[in-house]
């Protein structure tokens, strides 16, 4: 246990150490954050009138809305990519052989891999909600940090299984970028980040509800800005751990099947 602690720390320092290595990068990121929520305030300012109706449940707020959306899409771009960019820059730097020889776990790998992007990504979330709490009054004073926490993670667990099978794509085919663009763009359309269900048509409505993502931004927006415990989101922890616990062993299995055919080929570090 020790042994697994000690390198997971020693692949989050390796990559803090590598980001941290270019300072003007934090800067110019939380001003963009900054950028984006001044963006998102007066594209609120300009609809918010056009859909309070539909916003009705969360305070008739659309940028309050709307930015608790944009920020969550950060942990699914991040599943999408963190996976997939680790494996093309081992292949491209001559590395990842040596390290898939090593005694780390494949599984074990994947995960500590992605440990420094997914504290970045928390880091981010947290400036998004400070930047509008403190500048545009995003009023999530009563929000239930426990029910936060868990939406959270359960949306990581979602999307990191679909970021392992596209890391397994890149792997195999060489290009992933298509199968990584598929899943980001029906998160967004589909699952209620910029626009609530409600103004879906009936039969699009249906199909967002099996969409990890309508769930995870419907249970964030609850529980920042209601207040909502874990028992009245019930409904939605329930798909998401179900969505996960079928997914996350699926694309395990996936990833082991592409590195057994890539050795087999004799492609493994060919990109």
């Amino acid at each position: 246990m020790l042994t697994r602690l000690n390198t997971a720390v020693a692949f989050v320092k390796r990559d803090f150490l590598t980001a941290v290595s270019y300072k003007s990068a934090f800067a110019a990121d939380t001003l963009g954050i900054l950028f984006k929520c001044i963006t998102f305030y007066y594209i609120g300012e300009v609809f918010e009138s056009a859909v309070t109706g539909a916003l009705s449940n969360f305070g008739g707020s659309y940028f309050a809305f709307l930015i608790i959306g944009i920020a969550l899409t950060d942990f699914i771009h991040t599943s999408l990519e963190t996976f997939g960019t680790s494996i093309r820059e081992s292949q491209m730097t001559g590395t990842l052989e040596i390290v898939l020889l090593s005694p780390i776990r494949v599984p074990h790998l994947l995960l500590y891999s992605s440990l420094w992007s997914y504290i970045f990504t928390t880091w981010r979330f947290l400036v998004y909600l400070t930047f509008g709490a403190l500048l545009f009054d995003l009023r999530i004073g009563s929000a239930n940090v426990l029910s936060t926490a868990v939406f959270l993670i359960l949306t990581v667990l979602c999307y990191a299984p679909l970021g392992i099978i596209t890391a397994t794509v890149i792997m195999v085919f060489k290009k992933g970028a298509w199968f990584r663009t598929m899943i980001s763009a029906t998160s967004f359309l589909l699952g209620g980040v910029a626009y609530p269900i409600s103004v879906m048509p009936d039969w699009i409505a249906t199909i967002s509800y099996y969409i990890p993502m309508t769930h995870s931004v419907n249970g964030m927006r609850e529980a920042l800005l209601n207040g909502a415990s874990l028992s009245s989101l019930t409904a939605d922890i329930a798909f998401l751990s179900v969505f996960a616990l079928a997914l996350i062993p699926t694309s395990l299995v996936l990833f082991e099947l592409g590195l057994a055919r890539t050795k087999k080929l004799g492609t493994l570090t060919q990109y």
